[in-house]
């Protein structure tokens, strides 16, 4: 995904990553200002500086895509790691033999991304190196664009 990323912004995107993370995590740092905001009890803890916004929110359970997306604004791709069952479009990420069973209960499937030798006929299949390939794939059937940029 970082690849995707970083092909994304050298074409001129404002591209979004989102992370679905399934376990607890933990940005901010012990005896930091915003972590004694926090430990203090605020529900929101932002931070800015000259180059970054971040911000802190407590949630009483995990939000759902659509929720997490009306925090993005301003961008021309929302790219998004997680969210498997509910994010639209998506590229399987094949590492195991055993990932292919996905395949079956997932919704909006347009390729599978992969570096195992695959004989699956049914949708199309990119190396996981071939970054080329899945921008132009992410670029002609998400963002309506051909080969040269312009809209379809």
């Amino acid at each position: 995904m970082a690849k995707v990323i970083h092909a994304f912004k050298q074409q001129g995107y404002r591209v979004a990553a989102i992370k679905h993370d399934a376990h607890r995590f933990e940005m901010d740092h012990e005896g930091k200002d915003t972590w004694k905001f926090a430990q203090a009890g605020s529900d929101v803890v932002l931070i800015n500086s000259q180059e970054k916004l971040a911000m802190i929110e407590k949630v009483e359970s995990s939000l759902s895509f659509e929720a997490v997306i009306s925090y993005v604004k301003d961008v021309d791709i929302i790219l998004v790691e997680g969210y498997k069952h509910e994010a639209p479009s998506k590229i399987l990420v094949v590492r195991r033999e055993e990932d292919l069973t996905l395949l079956s209960s997932l919704k909006d499937v347009i390729a599978i991304a992969t570096s195992l030798p695959l004989d699956e006929k049914q949708i199309p299949i990119y190396d996981l190196d071939d970054v080329e390939g899945i921008v132009e794939l992410i670029q002609s059937n998400i963002l309506g664009e051909i080969k040269d940029g312009s809209r379809s």
